[in-house]
């Protein structure tokens, strides 16, 4: 996703700019469900990981087991998690469409 944002170099920012030259940086609500699901199926991962090692008596084959499939419900946990933060955040920022005709 490239930035379409001026900068004070571009001699656009700030209040002397007009307003067509003024563009507002949009996260598109899809990435930041993505991007925000992505973080929290890691995190939900790597917390289940530790709670198998922690929970788990002794050191065998069944802390592998245990390690995966917490692993997998941390971090199916953490993107659900994720894709409602991500969705709030992308609503409460706010969609601006731009205007028709113009790119």
């Amino acid at each position: 996703m490239q930035s379409d944002k001026t900068t004070i170099e571009d001699g656009l920012a700030g209040p002397q700019a007009s307003a067509d030259h003024q563009r507002v940086i949009v996260i598109d609500p899809s990435d930041a469900v993505t991007g925000m699901g992505f973080v929290f199926g890691v995190v939900g991962a790597l917390v289940g990981i530790a709670a198998a090692v922690y929970l788990t008596p002794s050191f065998s084959l069944a802390l592998i087991g245990n390690c995966l499939v917490a692993a997998f419900a941390g971090g199916s946990a953490g993107i659900v998690t994720g894709g409602l933060v991500g969705a709030v955040f992308a609503v409460m920022r706010g969609v601006i469409t731009p205007p028709a005709g113009r790119s």
